[in-house]
């Protein structure tokens, strides 16, 4: 009967640790984040998700992180994966939002220095033929 109530606390127990630990986690890289630190907030993010944290909210700050870095395509996984748990989440649907025409910008610009580089090329090849 010992041994039962022993390892029914244990049990009931660990689980509470790790519900606060995993908040300690995600407050504490809420913080880092506030403060700048980036780097140090998405790994602890990715901690959180590499542990099996099925949590929407840390899914979204690993995009805005993600984001911040210029790795658009890893955020917008990260957004996907966000509203696959929680699918009408106002924030997370804006936010893929906003990435997207972050992204048609980014294409845009691409598109432009690409062109510019081929008129420069052009010109380039004008001028040997000239010589």
């Amino acid at each position: 009967m010992k041994k039962t109530v022993i390892i029914l606390s244990l049990v009931f127990f660990f689980p509470a640790c790790a519900a606060h630990s995993f908040r300690s986690e995600f407050a504490f890289a809420n913080d880092l984040a506030k403060k700048g630190l980036w780097k140090e907030a998405e790994y602890r993010w990715k901690k959180s998700v590499i542990s099996g944290d099925k949590s929407a909210a840390v899914h979204n700050n690993l995009a805005v992180s993600y984001e911040f870095e210029g790795k658009l395509k890893e955020a917008m996984e990260e957004y996907k994966k966000a509203l696959s748990i929680l699918p009408e989440n106002r924030y997370i649907l804006a936010n893929i939002k906003k990435l997207k025409i972050r992204m048609d910008q980014r294409s845009e610009k691409n598109k432009d220095k690409d062109r510019g580089e081929i008129k420069n090329f052009k010109a380039l090849k004008k001028r040997r033929r000239k010589k």
